[in-house]
């Protein structure tokens, strides 16, 4: 697809933390390790999660909202957020082809995300993700009704020696919400 295509992909599917060359010659995300998620500045976990989201809700990204309306001791509303920011990212089809790809991730006898399949038999796509030495863990799953992601890893950069407690912690979460 190319560097400027997948770039643009990023940015529909709501990353903010992507620096151009015209911000910083000397760490630009415009480069094909960012493919291999190799952003400067990393993403945050409310990012990726809408991203995944966005898959999971056939193609249409909704820009997360921390609050869908505060409103005064009289009942006024002060802030409302009860409409948020949609566009299309990706064809119906195209997300239907990436949910279907990724339960393999966690149904398939190699799969990586094995360990986040949910006990009570709720399909489950997702996607696991390393970085070199095991600094930091990802991972970002989704069912028919919710999306989460699970990021572990230091502030410091240590390697961590388990990299496969994240996965629990998803299963469990989302067992316990459905």
């Amino acid at each position: 697809i190319g560097i400027d295509t997948g770039m643009k992909y990023l940015e529909n599917f709501g990353f903010t933390t992507l620096v151009s060359k015209e911000d910083d010659p000397a760490h630009n995300d415009y480069n094909q390790s960012t493919a291999l998620g190799g952003i400067t500045n990393g993403v945050t976990n409310i990012e990726m999660t809408a991203a995944y989201a966005a898959i999971a809700n056939n193609g249409v990204y909704n820009r997360p909202v921390l609050y869908t309306k505060v409103l005064d001791h009289d009942g006024n509303i002060l802030l409302d957020n009860t409409t948020p920011e949609s566009h299309t990212v990706l064809k119906d089809s195209t997300a239907a082809l990436l949910t279907d790809g990724m339960k393999s991730v966690i149904y398939g006898s190699s799969g990586t995300g094995r360990r986040a399949a949910l006990y009570s038999g709720m399909p489950v796509s997702g996607k696991t993700g390393t970085t070199s030495s095991n600094v930091d863990i990802w991972f970002s799953g989704y069912t028919p009704y919710y999306t989460a992601s699970i990021w572990a890893g230091y502030d410091s950069n240590k390697p961590l020696t388990n990299t496969s407690f994240h996965l629990t912690i998803w299963r469990s979460i989302m067992e316990r919400i459905h």
